[in-house]
C-alpha cells in the first residue's frame, strides 16, 4: 500500500485542486438558485458543520495517520485494531453528541443568526457529522498505510456528488422556499458523503488488515487524539474571534461603519477567498509526509526522516510559489473581472492586502508542514502550545495595529504573519536539524516565479481584460515550467524509481 511523498503528495495536490474547482463551479449556479439571502443561508449553516467536522475528525485522522503508521515501523499490526476501534468509538460519540445538539437547538440557533430557514438544514447535521466522522477515520487508517490515492478518490466523489446532487436538490426544493432550497444543498452533500463513507469502507476492506488487539492501546490513543484535536480547533477559534472583535477595533480607527463593512468583506470575503486556494498544496504535502515520517521515526533513521522532509518541502514551494506569486501578479485585473461592483475604489487596498496576505499563506503552508513533522514525532502537546501561543499573539498583534488609523484593516495579515512566524520560529527550535531544504530546490522555483510575475505584469500592461489575463495565466505558467526544467525531470525520475525506502 506504500506510495512514495512524492507520489502521495502530487495526487492529492491533483485532487485538492480538482475538488477547489467543482467548489467553485458549485458556488455560482448555487447562488443563482438560492439568491443572496439563501447563499448567505447556505453558509451560516456550512460555518458551523465545518468547524464541528474538523473538531470531530480532524484530530482523529492524523492520530491514526501517525499511530498506525508507527505500529507498521514496529511490526506491532495488532495494535491497528485497537486503534481503529477506540477511533471509531471516540469520532462517532463526538459527532452523534453535536448532531443531537443541532437537531434539538436546530430552530434556536437558526432565530439567532436571523434565518430560520435555516433550522430544517441543521437538523440533518444529525447524520452529516456521522459521515464526517466515519470518513475520517477511513481515512486516517488507510493514510497511516501510506496509501493516498484512496483520499484523493474519495475527495473527488464528495466533490462531484455534491455538484450533482446538491445542485438538482437545491432547485428542485427551492420552489418551495429559500430554506429548503439550503436544505436541498445540504441533501446534496449528505449524498455525496455516503458514497465517499461507502467508497472508503470497501477500500479498508480490501486494503487493510484488521487484527484485534495484543495490548491495550487506549492510554496511547487518547494521548494523541485529545491534544490533536484541539491543537486543529486552535486556529478556527482564533479567527472566529478576530471575525467578532475587528469591527470595533475598526471603528476605533476612525474608519466610518460602512466602510469597516466594506474593509472587512475585501479582506475575508474577496482577497482572502482567494489567496487561501494555495493552501490545499501545503495540505496535500503535509497529509502526505505525516505517516512516512512516523514509520522513520519508530526506527530511529533520522537521515531517512531528513530525505523525506526535504522531499516534501520541495514539492509542496515548487507548487505553492508560482501559484502565490502568480495570483499576486494578476490580483488587479481579477478582482476587477470577478468583483468589479466590489472593488470599485478599493483596487489599491485590495492589492496591499494581497501582497501582504500572500507572504501569510507562504508561511501558513511551512506552518501545516512543520506541525505535520511535530505530530509524526509524537510531540502533539508541543503542537497545540505553540498553536496557542501564535494564536495569543495574533490577538494581542490584532489589537494593538487595528485601531491604528494608517494601518486599520492591514492589521489582519500583519497579525497573521506574526502568527504564523511565531509557530514556524518554535517548531524549528523544537525540529532542531531535521527540517534542512537543498538550496537549489529552494531558490531555483522562487527565481522562476519572480521572472514569471515580470513577464506577467509587461503581458498586462499591454491587455488587460478577461482575455489579457487567460493569455497571461498560460505564458507565466509556460515560463515558470521552462525554467524549472530541471527540478521537473528530477521530480519524474523519483516517481517513476522504486526505492527500497521510498522518500
Amino acid at each position: 500500500m506504500k506510495n512514495s511523498v512524492s507520489k502521495g503528495a502530487i495526487i492529492l495536490i491533483v485532487s485538492g485542486i480538482v475538488c477547489k474547482i467543482f467548489g467553485a463551479l458549485f458556488r455560482l449556479p448555487l447562488t443563482n438558485i438560492l439568491g443572496i439571502a439563501g447563499i448567505g443561508g447556505y453558509q451560516m449553516v456550512m460555518s458551523l458543520y465545518s468547524l464541528t467536522l474538523g473538531f470531530v475528525s480532524g484530530g482523529v485522522t492524523n492520530a491514526l495517520s501517525k499511530l498506525v503508521s508507527s505500529s507498521r515501523a514496529r511490526g506491532d499490526y495488532k495494535a491497528i485494531g485497537g486503534y481503529y476501534h477506540y477511533a471509531l468509538l471516540f469520532s462517532l460519540s463526538l459527532s452523534l453528541v453535536f448532531g443531537l445538539f443541532f437537531a434539538l437547538l436546530s430552530k434556536p440557533i437558526a432565530a439567532l443568526q436571523g434565518f430560520d430557514g435555516a433550522s430544517i438544514s441543521y437538523m440533518l447535521l444529525a447524520l452529516l457529522l456521522p459521515l464526517g466522522a466515519l470518513i475520517g477515520t477511513f481515512r486516517g487508517i488507510i493514510q497511516g498505510h501510506e496509501n493516498m490515492t484512496p483520499t484523493a478518490i474519495s475527495q473527488i466523489i464528495e466533490q462531484s456528488v455534491k455538484f450533482a446532487f446538491g445542485l438538482v436538490f437545491a432547485y428542485i426544493l427551492g420552489k418551495f422556499g429559500v430554506g429548503s432550497g439550503v436544505f436541498g444543498a445540504f441533501l446534496g452533500i449528505t449524498v455525496s458523503e455516503v458514497l465517499a463513507a461507502i467508497f472508503l469502507a470497501v477500500m479498508v476492506v480490501k486494503k487493510v488488515k484488521i487484527r484485534a488487539a495484543k495490548a491495550p492501546v487506549r492510554s496511547e490513543f487518547f494521548k494523541a487524539v485529545l491534544p490533536l484535536t484541539f491543537s486543529g480547533s486552535v486556529l478556527p477559534l482564533t479567527f472566529a474571534i478576530e471575525a467578532l472583535i475587528i469591527t470595533s477595533l475598526l471603528l476605533r480607527a476612525g474608519i466610518e461603519s460602512d466602510s469597516v463593512t466594506t474593509l472587512y468583506g475585501l479582506q475575508s470575503g474577496v482577497v482572502g477567498a482567494i489567496l487561501h486556494f494555495p493552501l490545499v498544496i501545503s495540505l496535500s504535502a503535509a497529509t502526505a509526509m505525516l505517516p512516512k515520517i512516523s514509520y522513520l521515526s519508530s526506527q530511529d533513521d533520522i537521515d531517512g526522516q531528513k530525505a523525506v522532509t526535504n522531499k516534501a518541502f520541495s514539492i509542496m514551494w515548487f507548487f505553492l510559489i508560482p501559484l502565490v506569486i502568480g495570483i499576486i501578479s494578476i490580483s488587479r485585473e481579477l478582482y476587477r473581472i470577478l468583483y468589479s461592483n466590489i472593488v470599485e475604489g478599493y483596487i489599491d487596498v485590495a492589492y496591499q492586502l494581497t501582497l501582504l496576505g500572500g507572504f501569510a499563506i507562504v508561511l501558513s503552508a511551512i506552518t501545516q508542514l512543520l506541525n505535520s513533522i511535530l505530530q509524526a514525532k509524537g510531540f502533539y502537546n508541543y503542537s497545540l502550545l505553540f498553536n496557542i501561543v501564535g494564536g495569543v499573539f495574533k490577538m494581542l498583534s490584532l489589537i494593538i495595529l487595528a485601531p491604528i488609523s494608517k494601518i486599520n484593516i492591514f492589521a489582519i495579515p500583519i497579525s497573521n504573519i506574526i502568527l504564523y512566524s511565531i509557530i514556524c520560529i518554535c517548531a524549528l527550535v523544537k525540529l532542531g536539524g531535521l527540517v534542512r531544504v537543498n538550496f537549489y530546490n529552494l531558490m531555483l522555483p522562487l527565481l522562476a516565479s519572480f521572472i514569471m510575475y515580470m513577464v506577467i505584469r509587461l503581458w498586462l500592461s499591454y491587455l488587460g481584460g478577461v482575455w489579457g489575463v487567460l493569455i497571461a495565466v498560460v505564458l507565466g505558467g509556460v515560463i515558470y515550467l521552462l525554467l524549472c526544467l530541471p527540478l521537473i525531470i528530477d521530480y519524474g525520475k523519483d516517481l517513476m524509481k522504486r526505492r527500497k525506502v521510498k522518500v
